[in-house]
């Protein structure tokens, strides 16, 4: 019988300012400014944990490395309090080459490897893991004809601005992929032998690819919710 746990992921303001927050738990509201308001639930944190990924650009001037030493697993563009994982895109304010950034390039592919590690916190073997990115609350007031490639910007859909987002992923035997949204990157990448056994990880980024029907995502009131979805199948 399967067994289906989800996460869900809050994202907001990823051009305006790149703020995202992450929490371990499910997340049932978001905002679309450069802040996201968070309610968490359940003992989902108990069956995936989510922290801020290694990467070799940490330093020792690094948010993970200022203020309150019980603040722990942060890189550089991934800032975790209190169990709620903060993602700024723009590099934070860390006094290094990153500061001076102001979110995605327009007309542009941009990667974020590295952001976030997934590790099975429960006692089974996790089947298939689905990354998932939906947009809702679709407002196109920022972007103009000239953004979009498919006619008049009235006629953007949710759909189209959802296929501009991938991932990368990879483990800890060096196995690695670029699965696009909506993908189980357990069946499709090969990540963990196909099986995320309880207490084995993975790590997360995000890709943004504005290169072809649209140049520039939506902001305003619009809603990105990053969905992590496993399943398992009890024996």
């Amino acid at each position: 019988m399967a067994n289906r746990r989800s996460v869900l992921i809050g994202l907001g303001g990823l051009v305006a300012g790149g703020g995202a927050l992450l929490g371990t738990g499910a997340f049932t509201s978001v905002s679309a400014e450069r802040t996201v308001n968070v309610a968490t639930s359940g003992d989902a944190s108990a069956f995936l944990s989510l922290q801020a990924a290694d990467r070799t650009d940490d330093t020792d001037d690094s948010p993970s490395n200022i203020g309150d030493e019980d603040q722990v697993n942060q890189n550089e563009y991934v800032q975790q309090t209190d169990g709620t994982i903060v993602i700024n895109l723009d590099g934070g304010d860390d006094e290094d080459a990153d500061d001076a950034g102001t979110g995605l390039n327009q007309r542009a592919k941009t990667t974020f490897e590295n952001l976030v590690t997934v590790t099975n916190n429960g006692t089974q073997n996790v089947n298939s893991l689905t990354l998932s990115m939906a947009v809702t609350n679709l407002d196109t007031g920022n972007i103009n004809d000239s953004q979009y490639q498919n006619g008049s910007v009235s006629s953007l859909t949710a759909g189209e601005v959802e296929s501009t987002f991938g991932f990368t992923v990879s483990d800890t035997d060096e196995n690695s992929g670029t699965p696009s949204n909506g993908t189980d990157i357990l069946g499709s990448t090969g990540i963990s032998d196909g099986t995320l056994a309880p207490g084995e990880s993975f790590t997360f980024g995000m890709v943004i690819n504005l290169l072809n029907e649209l140049y520039e995502l939506p902001g305003g009131t619009t809603e990105y919710t990053l969905e992590i979805t496993a399943e398992t199948t009890q024996s």
